[in-house]
């Protein structure tokens, strides 16, 4: 044979292998699928659903002011508590 045709041959065969392998993997993946369901039109219908608003609380204004209160009481202790170190820190700075 002439190196063309040992050219042309191989390449045939790993065509037809190439061909061979996929479609063996189309029939392996796609087919299970298929038959199951998996791609029939009836499941590709969206289903209606009706939306409902959430129930929207009122909100407690009180408890609200006291939390803000508590957390405003909260930073003046812990201001108060590194004020020193804080003047400390300005003095060794200048």
């Amino acid at each position: 044979m002439s190196p063309s045709n040992v050219k042309a041959t191989v390449r045939m065969v790993v065509a037809s292998f190439v061909a061979g392998a996929g479609a063996m993997v189309l029939v392996g993946l796609v087919a299970p699928v298929a038959m199951q369901g998996g791609l029939s039109m009836r499941d590709a219908f969206a289903n209606e659903m009706t939306q409902q608003a959430p129930a929207i609380e009122p909100l407690n204004v009180e408890a609200i002011e006291a939390t803000l209160a508590d957390a405003e009481r909260s930073m003046a202790a812990a201001r108060a508590s590194t004020d020193d170190n804080v003047s400390r820190l300005h003095a060794l700075a200048n």
